[in-house]
């Protein structure tokens, strides 16, 4: 098999009078209704996650000192590997399986990783130049992103963000920061489906509205603070886009000097849809699509907790991209705010077993 189950847990059975006595206490409120007595819980997938028995490993590893952990830096690296990489990771966080790390390979993460840059910076780098922000999960990602950039816009008119289709976290913390999120919905994108199509074609309508997009950019791109295009597209009925789409997004930031951010919660989830339906990516491996997907964006955040492991939220800057020029020293606006809020920046509100258990997130695209 595949899969093989080691754990098994124990459930208590509930009637149905009793689950309807429950329900009615607390007004058909499922956020209120007690899992335990929930058979089927559909309510979301965010950090429900089994966890690979590597991770269970790594989870019996993890180092809680406080500044700069042993898998800090090997974290940083697997970043690297899952965005950057594609075929060729280094899977530098395998030697901790092995036991404590010698000089040579610590002398790694600050010698070698000197001359590192895209979207983590390497070595002292890092701390000159912060654009990799450990966090717990992705709406404190878009917390720090958005408190931050606020300070960047001083015009009468709210700024505006457009997307294929924010994520309602996304959306809520863009609204408290006085931002105008506009979604740019395919017209089609909530019309039926042939069912006999169905495995056998994807039409890609997650994808963002071109026209739409072209034509608000021509009207208020000195506007427009920022373009999330969010991966799958969560909102829109979690409906893939298509690499092309994400190409011409690209062209159009170009042209409009507007930075494209990524919401990269289920990237890999889309990375697999584009091998499996797009033309030319047939051959592909999904780790070489998520590098050329992470290749077209200036930024991306990334909930860890939709489907790789129980806790977790990433968030990283390109350097010298479009929205590293556009927002100035924003790494250290976002890094003061990250620390603030969530603890030291080598641990972000996480602990240092759940950073360990991450380590395996950039396995997980091949798995």
């Amino acid at each position: 098999p595949l899969i093989s189950s080691y754990v098994v847990k124990k459930a208590q059975s509930f009637t149905r009078a009793e689950r309807r006595a429950i329900l009615e206490k607390t007004d058909c409120n499922m956020f209120n209704f007690p899992s335990s007595m929930v058979v089927v819980d559909l309510i979301t997938d965010s950090g429900t996650s089994a966890l690979f028995q590597q991770m269970w490993a790594a989870l019996m590893l993890g180092d809680e000192s406080y500044a700069r952990n042993s898998w800090y830096y090997v974290f940083l690296d697997a970043i690297r590997d899952f965005t950057q990489r594609g075929d060729k990771p280094n899977k530098r966080y395998l030697s901790l399986f092995e036991g404590p790390e010698s000089f040579e390979e610590i002398k790694k993460n600050f010698m070698e990783d000197e001359k590192e840059r895209g979207f983590v910076n390497g070595g002292v780098f890092q701390l000159e130049h912060p654009n990799f922000f450990i966090l717990p999960q992705g709406r404190c990602c878009e917390n720090v992103l958005f408190e931050s950039m606020r300070s960047y816009w001083k015009s009468e008119k709210s700024p505006l963000v457009l997307s294929n289709g924010l994520f309602d976290t996304t959306r809520a913390n863009i609204k408290l920061r006085e931002f105008d999120g506009v979604d740019l919905f395919l017209p089609e994108i909530f019309d039926d489906y042939p069912l006999d199509k169905i495995g056998k074609e994807n039409p890609f309508r997650g994808n963002i509205d071109l026209p739409a997009l072209q034509k608000a950019l021509e009207k208020d791109s000195a506007r427009t603070a920022l373009i999330v295009m969010t991966l799958t597209n969560n909102t829109g009925a979690g409906q893939p886009v298509s690499m092309e789409n994400m190409r011409a997004v690209r062209k159009l930031c170009e042209q409009h000097n507007v930075p494209l951010w990524i919401d990269a919660a289920r990237i890999t989830d889309n990375a697999a849809l584009i091998k499996r339906y797009e033309k030319g990516y047939e051959s592909k491996s999904i780790p070489e699509i998520l590098k050329e997907l992470f290749s077209l964006a200036d930024g991306f955040h990334f909930s860890l907790k939709k489907t790789l492991a129980n806790m977790g939220g990433v968030m990283c800057l390109k350097q010298d991209g479009l929205f590293d020029k556009k927002y100035p020293k924003i790494g250290d606006e976002m890094k003061k705010r990250q620390i603030i809020h969530y603890g030291n920046d080598s641990y972000g509100g996480m602990s240092g077993r759940d950073i360990a258990c991450l380590l395996y997130t950039s396995d997980a695209a091949d798995e």
